[in-house]
């Protein structure tokens, strides 16, 4: 499978995951290659993909944004390690539904268990990368950062 078909697939699974997880709340802003090797977070969530695809999804956004997010899912403000916590999980709520949507097209893929990153984190060792953000009506801004292992 070409590199550019696994990010497209890996792409559409994630505008639907946000669209399916927000339905009206979520714009989709166009998404950039980039060569860039580091990655800067404030706070966010790496899971990584195997099977037929092989790469790294990272969410990044921040405390204030993750915890509205989770206010409105579970009804109470999150902080500290509840919200790290549910950082992971909203995580595996997206890495899950890429997992779906692409076993629909007959990808087979896996996600890893999340990493939570807090505060400011640096990652390194990506060549090529997709980034997309996404607007969260209500909620704030969120960055997605796509890298696919060639």
């Amino acid at each position: 499978m070409s590199t550019s078909i696994q990010f497209q697939t890996l792409l559409n699974g994630t505008i639907s995951a946000f669209k399916t997880v927000f339905s009206d709340k979520v714009t989709i802003q166009s998404p950039t290659m980039s060569n860039d090797s580091h990655v800067s977070l404030e706070l966010g969530v790496l899971i990584s993909v195997i099977g037929d695809v092989r790469g790294r999804l990272i969410i990044d956004g921040t405390p204030a944004t993750f915890s509205k997010i989770g206010e409105s899912m579970y009804g109470m403000q999150l902080e500290g390690e509840m919200l790290e916590s549910f950082v992971g999980e909203f995580g595996n709520i997206i890495g899950g539904k890429i997992c779906i949507f692409s076993s629909e097209k007959n990808i087979d893929l896996d996600i890893t268990p999340p990493t939570v990153m807090v505060g400011h984190t640096q990652l390194s060792g990506f060549t090529k990368t997709i980034r997309m953000p996404i607007s969260l009506l209500d909620f704030g801004n969120i960055h997605l950062l796509l890298a696919i292992d060639e």
